[in-house]
């Protein structure tokens, strides 16, 4: 029998304001105060009905019909659109009602991002700490991967006018390769003398290093002023490469995961996942990107971008031309986010110029450019802000970035403000462009390499013709250096190794798991600060006297109920353990402590699906790079009520719970340490390498790389400190 539908046709029969209307209370907590003899002889009806338009929650109805005994209701606080009489029927509003704006909401990549400047260097440098763990959690950076001993291979040395370009690859991953073009300077060195050098990661342009204009295209880029010359219309990705090498400047320009010589993963798969043909999960028994696996590992095709500008960084450094103490990184778009990503997470780059992507606006479209937990509660321009104190140039064009010079930069001053160095941050505002790393833009890109590093050169500093290589020219795959394996096939097998090298290291430090289980976790801990615990009157129902404790958010909506349960002579006081149970459970608490959690935002309730953004591309980064999942929005609830008055009591007590409830438990451990707890184990023990989607209510980004249930039980049971 649908109880649901009954309950909705009776009172859609009925007149608006008519007694008779069921009454309505929220009920997602009823399966601890009604025992299952009392829920055999009840009409009950619960679930959350949501319409949402645009970004207002504009309708909320919660259906619970009284059971059929005789009097006795529990009185709950209640929410809007409806409310108890002191008859405990029924009424809902007579005028018209507009539901209030929600404070929660999924937020996807196109959402406002602002940056809250702490108020001294002393907290930036405990934020700054905090969250270069995410960023090196969520990349798949923690523990770092054993990357591959450095070994590159640099051939076909063509002098240029100027400039000398050659031919580079290495590995970075075992078996994955950075592919790319080396520009030095062609004048002779003087003994022991060292060249400052830049990393130059490209983005979106078709085709990646061999990005080449078509005639009308480079006409166009002529003829509004962004370029010069032909040549660097026809190649602005060439121009600037070949200008610092000019400068005086070593010059790696390497390929992004999918683009030119970088094929080992096609770009369809990189870039496109979800854009063109099948989008597969497993080959050969093995997992592959996008599937609950890799995202359970943390593994992505960003950290993979990421780890290999850090071995290309590595490559610089142990060039004899180098001067390690003067590299820095500018790209623009995609490699843009390579820019302030890298540089946000690597000390030893000196300066940082990211272009036409740092802004509180789009955070970046592609899949290269995001990963699960990396934008949870921060957005790109304080990941920018990493860079401080060193030199940041950002610029602003007729994109995403427009709005940098009023809503972005300010708050960047103010941040380098608080070391005392705001003129080492700047903005090129040039709005009257659209999305670019042309001529205009890259002029004062010259010039803040030029004081970075100190060459001493007259500003403005501006280009000169060049010849432009083809990819015929310029692909560093020959019959002397054949291509490395690529496909599907090597994808799998590159993550499964890459999989066994960390869980060694997880297996082997207790404090890498434990940290990486907090990190995972925190998020929890800022919904958490958004709820309010508020004790209620006790009430005696059936014989049992119930002690009631609401968790509720900051929408007034109840997300949390603890109870304890007295039966008969009993003393609640004695019970020595906690269940905790989830929302909708029919598990009984005879007699003790019992504690029922739902979604902290009100947004899943007892949905047997997560909510995702809307994003035609099904890949997991794009709802939770941004939002904490649904498993951490339920610990926020238990967080919230630990942290409460009541929590001295509560830690006290054995925690339990069933099913994924006992991850829940041990989640609360770790981010509570001392918290006893009792967890489950065996074959019939939550597992969270059984989840097979990443809408699994009970999905977890990064579970799986920290060990999944049995590591997260190791981490709960270690004593604070260990």
């Amino acid at each position: 029998m649908d109880l649901r539908r009954i309950a909705l046709v009776y009172n859609a029969c009925l007149p608006r304001g008519h007694p008779g209307h069921l009454p309505i209370i929220p009920s997602p907590f009823l399966p601890l105060v009604y025992p299952p003899s009392v829920y055999s002889r009840s009409f009950i009806v619960s679930n959350v009905y949501r319409t949402r338009f645009s970004k207002l929650r504009s309708a909320r109805i919660l259906f619970a019909a009284a059971p059929l005994i005789a009097g006795e209701l529990l009185d709950v606080e209640m929410l809007s659109p409806v409310r108890l009489t002191s008859s405990c029927m029924a009424t809902e509003p007579t005028g018209p009602t507009t539901a209030p704006e929600s404070h929660y909401a999924i937020k996807d990549l196109d959402g406002h991002f602002p940056f809250a400047v702490p108020e001294s260097k002393e907290a930036w440098e405990v934020r700054a700490s905090e969250l270069r763990q995410q960023m090196l959690v969520s990349l798949g950076m923690y523990p770092m991967p054993t990357l591959a001993p450095m070994k590159p291979v640099v051939h076909s040395r063509r002098e240029m006018d100027g400039y000398a370009i050659e031919k580079v690859f290495f590995e970075s991953l075992p078996g994955l390769y950075v592919t790319g073009s080396l520009y030095t300077p062609t004048r002779k060195l003087a003994e022991g003398e060292r060249l400052p050098a830049v990393l130059c990661p490209h983005g979106h342009w078709p085709n990646g290093r061999f990005y080449y204009t078509n005639d009308g295209e480079m006409k166009r880029e002529i003829a509004t002023g962004a370029e010069r010359f032909e040549s660097a219309a026809r190649s602005p990705l060439q121009a600037r490469c070949v200008q610092m090498a000019r400068m005086g400047i070593v010059v790696f320009h390497y390929d992004m995961l999918g683009n030119a010589d970088s094929k080992q993963i096609s770009a369809e798969r990189v870039h496109g996942f979800g854009n063109h043909g099948p989008n597969p999960e497993v080959a050969a028994g093995k997992w592959l990107l996008y599937s609950p696996t890799a995202e359970g590992m943390l593994q992505n095709i960003m950290g993979m971008q990421t780890i290999n500008s850090i071995q290309s960084l590595e490559f610089l450094l142990q060039r004899s031309d180098v001067d390690p103490k003067r590299i820095s990184i500018t790209g623009a778009s995609g490699g843009g986010t390579q820019t302030f990503i890298a540089s946000a997470i690597e000390p030893r780059f000196a300066g940082a110029y990211p272009v036409v992507m740092v802004s509180t606006s789009m955070q970046g479209g592609c899949t290269c450019e995001n990963a699960v937990g990396l934008r949870v509660n921060t957005g790109n321009v304080e990941l920018a802000a990493l860079t401080a104190p060193r030199p940041l140039g950002v610029n602003a064009a007729n994109d995403w970035t427009r709005d940098m010079a009023k809503d972005g930069f300010p708050e960047l001053k103010k941040l380098y403000g608080l070391y005392g160095a705001a003129d080492r941050v700047s903005l090129h505002n040039a709005t009257h462009f659209p999305h670019n790393y042309n001529h205009v833009t890259r002029v004062p890109m010259y010039a803040f390499m030029n004081r970075l590093f100190g060459l001493g050169m007259e500003e403005p500093i501006l280009e000169r013709d060049f010849q432009v290589l083809k990819d015929t020219d310029m692909t560093v795959w020959d019959e002397s250096h054949p291509k490395p394996p690529a496909g599907i096939e090597f994808e799998a097998d590159l993550l499964q190794r890459w999989a066994n090298d960390v869980a060694a290291k997880v297996d082997a430090s207790p404090e890498i798991r434990k940290q990486g289980w907090k990190t995972i976790l925190s998020p929890a801990l800022q919904v958490a600060s958004t709820l309010k615990v508020q004790p209620m009157e006790p009430k005696e129902f059936l014989g049992k006297m119930i002690e009631r404790t609401s968790i509720v958010n900051a929408d007034n909506e109840v997300v949390g109920k603890l109870f304890r349960v007295v039966a008969g002579e009993s003393d609640a006081s004695n019970a020595k353990s906690l269940q905790l149970v989830a929302d909708g459970s029919q598990t009984e608490i005879k007699d003790g402590w019992g504690l029922m959690v739902a979604d902290a935002w009100g947004i899943d309730g007892k949905a047997t699906e997560q909510t995702l953004v809307k994003n035609p591309r099904p890949a997991a980064c794009y709802t939770y790079g941004y939002n904490p999942p649904l498993f951490l929005r339920k610990l926020a609830v238990v967080v919230a009520l630990l942290d409460s008055d009541q929590g001295t009591e509560l830690k006290k007590l054995t925690w339990v719970g069933d099913d994924a409830n006992a991850a829940l438990v041990g989640a609360a451990a770790v981010l509570r340490p001392n918290l006893k707890v009792q967890l489950p184990s065996g074959d019939g023990a939550f597992d969270f390498a059984k989840i097979q989607s990443i809408r699994d209510p009970n999905f977890l980004p990064g579970a799986l790389r920290f060990g999944g249930m049995a590591g997260l039980a190791k981490a709960a049971m270690a004593k604070d400190g260990e």
